[in-house]
């Protein structure tokens, strides 16, 4: 491991120990409505985690990684709706927390959960059906993370997506300076117009969404109002990223690839998709 990727590590293993804190107070029990809204996916088309959700178990997967998978909230809902998943994250606090997570949830004999470094795992090769890569790859170098997913995966699996993307530098410089506070890891990015480009180049990209244009604003809704301004604002999204060029502007890209065999053709999906 060469200094760059240990202090890489390690700057995350410090932040993610404060976090852990923060959601071991904050552990609870998945509410019925949303393991059912996450086991329907009816407004997928809106709300980018259902669309997650609804691309990892197109294919009913037998097993499921979860790819840098926190504190284990998105795992144990799998484990919820039966699938068989193993997460993995390199900070230890995080790991405790999913841990007593899958107690809390039920879900102990079909979740289990790995500290190790993702780009680094100690398993078998190919060992996937489908792997969840969510929020992860930009806390990563982009080609680092895609040899980790591309390992993992069995010949044909696939990869579930879910990324903050900025292809527009003058949103990302506004968002910078947006008076808003952000709870964000020290090497932590939005992934940019190149790093997508590069993803289709390694795997073979069969769906991709975008979201996230006004419903952004929301932050600046009080809170009372965010709720609602979160629905209508996703709706507004949705109408809007169908013009083409929009997607552009979108802050969220949900994405569904393939892993490639050396008989795979290359593979274009335009940023413009929603």
């Amino acid at each position: 491991m060469n200094e760059a990727t240990n202090e890489r590590l390690q700057n995350e293993v410090e932040f993610h120990a404060s976090v852990a804190h923060r959601e071991r107070e904050a552990l609870m029990k998945t509410p019925e409505d949303l393991v059912e809204r996450y086991r329907t996916c009816k407004r997928w088309r809106t709300h980018y985690p259902e669309c997650v959700v609804r691309l990892l178990t197109l294919q009913k997967p037998q097993n499921i990684c979860d790819f840098g998978c926190g504190s284990g909230e998105m795992a144990c809902r799998l484990g919820l709706l039966g699938y068989r998943v193993t997460g993995i994250d390199v900070s230890p606090d995080l790991i405790k927390v999913a841990r007593a997570r899958a107690v809390l949830e039920g879900v102990t004999e079909r979740v289990q959960f790995i500290v190790a470094d993702a780009a680094a795992a100690p398993l078998i090769d190919g060992t996937f059906d489908v792997v969840l890569a969510m929020s992860v790859v930009h806390h990563m170098p982009a080609e680092e993370a895609f040899d980790a997913l591309e390992r993992l995966l069995r010949p044909g699996g696939r990869i579930a997506f879910l990324e903050p993307v900025a292809y527009s530098r003058t949103l990302q410089w506004m968002r910078n300076r947006t008076p808003v506070e952000k709870d964000v890891s020290p090497d932590e990015r939005q992934l940019n117009a190149e790093e997508i480009r590069l993803l289709g180049k390694r795997f073979v990209i069969e769906e991709m969404y975008h979201f996230h244009l006004l419903a952004r604003l929301r932050r600046l809704l009080p809170e009372a109002l965010s709720g609602l301004g979160e629905r209508v604002l996703s709706h507004l999204d949705h109408a809007l990223l169908q013009i083409p060029g929009f997607s552009h502007f979108a802050g969220v890209v949900a994405i569904l690839a393939r892993k490639r065999d050396c008989s795979s053709s290359p593979h274009r999906v335009s940023l413009a998709a929603t």
